[in-house]
């Protein structure tokens, strides 16, 4: 019987892909572009059988990993090759090979590697040091052809039933229904803790009656009461407190988890004896549950704990939801809750990654994040964050080099300021310079509107910051923050929309006494 063989390589590499063919017996070849599309030539090549693979469900947060993200997924989908020939350049089989590593039906791949590594060499004549897709894809280059952990005797099978699902829950009742479907459909005998952050009565009851619906029966759901705020990972801190099983998974209260997802999770953290795994996971529309198979979303990938370069630009080490040992979890102190900062995953794993511990990524989009305009993402001030991640670096950095971590974010965002578009409110302003002004949006780019429009005063009255976390904010430079429930607008009132998406959905709740939208273009 033949074997069969796969080689994947970039569009460049075709005389090199075409050696290698020669050698070969039975191979076909996927060849993809800069853009991360599959090429195949235009005019037929002797003795090659070019693939077309199916392209087009998911966009990519990081269009550099395009190709490297998309073949992965296609392979786990058609992983009946026996030998895989990757191309060493721009990690091209980076996420294939963690693949071969930690997913069983993956696992008995034989692959080789051909080609150069270049692009450490690329970027270093283009002197593009801060660049965030030169770190990462000489990252990925470097370290694609790890070898897998070496397990320890005493590895022992982790099952369903010893983990714990951790959910905070306030005022989402709608969506809690299919979030608790897709962990019921997970195994028979998980637990799960639902930390109800100071919901409204009515909320309580309805998810007091929801924990009853038999189909729900197969799981062992516990609710845990807060009648004061937490917020969202004080409220994970506190229901990882309150179970008893050795393994805990956080899950928000509208997301979506993928059939087999922890059933994947925990055979892999028992494989490579890690403490932590990440999965992938997709932002999605819509209010049901997505096509898993055929929904269409933004793929965000991470790959390495242990690539705390890039993890100075942007978060690649993980996400909320993951599989902890409790016991590393607990070590760590769980999450560090600022009182304006978000990215506690991102903090989390990153401090654990600093501490030695092991954390293992599954490059599968396992998790559907369920994207509306009151995502929890939404809320988070990314100043006062990335003061808490630049924090720990200190514990890991040189002396004279503990104001880099602050340096390199500072530089990155300098280079996709977006200061000419909020330049141009003050044209934009011009004729309403007399009425009132609010600003809807208490995060980044808000503070970036209201520090311009300050300069304008008192050519322009700024009355007011309209933020859905005004209960935590509550001021921002000098300015009370309101909900937009509690906010009185003055009439011919003017209200700029500084928010990146939703903008519509935002204009569309304002009351008819604001006679004039801004809405930024970026």
């Amino acid at each position: 019987m033949n074997k069969s063989i796969l080689i994947v390589g970039w569009k460049q590499e075709l005389e090199q892909v075409e050696s290698l063919v020669s050698s070969l017996e039975n191979a076909q070849v996927i060849l993809f572009d800069d853009e991360g599309l599959v090429w195949a030539p235009s005019k037929k090549v002797d003795n090659i059988e070019f693939l077309v693979i199916e392209q087009g469900q998911f966009t990519h947060r990081d269009s550099s990993l395009k190709a490297p993200s998309e073949i992965a997924l296609w392979l786990y989908k058609n992983p009946s090759f026996d030998t895989i020939y990757f191309s060493r350049y721009a990690g091209l089989g980076y996420f294939a090979n963690v693949l071969h590593q930690t997913v069983e039906r993956c696992m008995y791949w034989n692959i080789r590697w051909f080609g150069c590594h270049s692009v450490q060499q690329d970027y270093a004549n283009a002197k593009r040091f801060l660049d965030k897709n030169g770190l990462l894809l000489s990252y990925l280059e470097k370290h694609q052809k790890r070898k897998r952990t070496q397990l320890k005797n005493e590895r022992s099978q982790i099952n369903i039933d010893d983990v714990s699902v951790i959910i905070p829950f306030h005022n989402r009742i709608d969506y809690l229904p299919l979030t608790l479907l897709s962990v019921a459909q997970q195994g028979t005998g998980l637990e799960v803790v639902i930390v109800n952050d100071a919901s409204s009565q009515l909320e309580r009851e309805q998810l007091a009656d929801l924990v009853k619906d038999p189909r729900f029966s197969n799981l062992h759901i516990k609710i845990i009461d807060s009648k004061t705020p937490l917020g969202a990972s004080n409220a994970r801190n506190k229901g990882a407190a309150n179970t008893n099983r050795d393994y805990i998974f956080f899950l928000d209260d509208d997301d979506i988890l993928a059939p087999d997802a922890l059933r994947l999770c925990c055979d892999t953290l028992s494989r490579e004896n890690a403490d932590v795994i990440t999965v992938a996971f997709c932002f999605f529309e819509g209010d049901g549950i997505p096509d898993f198979a055929n929904e269409k979303g933004m793929l965000i990938q991470f790959h390495d704990a242990k690539d705390w370069s890039s993890a100075l630009l942007y978060n690649c080490v993980g996400g909320i939801s993951a599989l902890y040992r409790k016991v590393a979890f607990e070590q760590a102190k769980g999450f560090q809750c600022g009182e304006f900062a978000g990215e506690e995953d991102w903090q989390l794993i990153l401090k654990l990654s600093f501490t030695g511990k092991n954390i293992v990524n599954i490059p599968l989009p396992l998790l559907w994040y369920r994207n509306t305009p009151f995502s929890l993402s939404k809320k988070m001030l990314r100043y006062e964050s990335r003061q808490q991640l630049f924090a720990l670096y200190e514990s890991v950095l040189p002396e004279p080099l503990v104001a880099l971590s602050e340096f390199v974010t500072s530089t990155q965002h300098m280079q996709k300021s977006s200061s000419d578009e909020i330049a141009m409110l003050g044209w934009e302003l011009y004729p309403y310079r007399e009425n009132p002004v609010y600003i809807y949006g208490g995060g980044e780019l808000g503070r970036n509107v209201l520090k311009f429009l300050k300069k304008l005063e008192p050519s322009i009255s700024i009355e007011l910051i309209i933020d859905r976390n005004a209960l935590f904010i509550k001021e921002i430079m000098g300015c009370k923050v309101v909900t937009l429930d509690k906010c009185l607008f003055k009439d011919n009132a003017v209200v700029v929309i500084a928010s990146l998406s939703f903008v519509d959905e935002i204009a569309a709740q304002l009351p008819s006494s604001v006679s004039h939208v801004i809405k930024l273009k970026k």
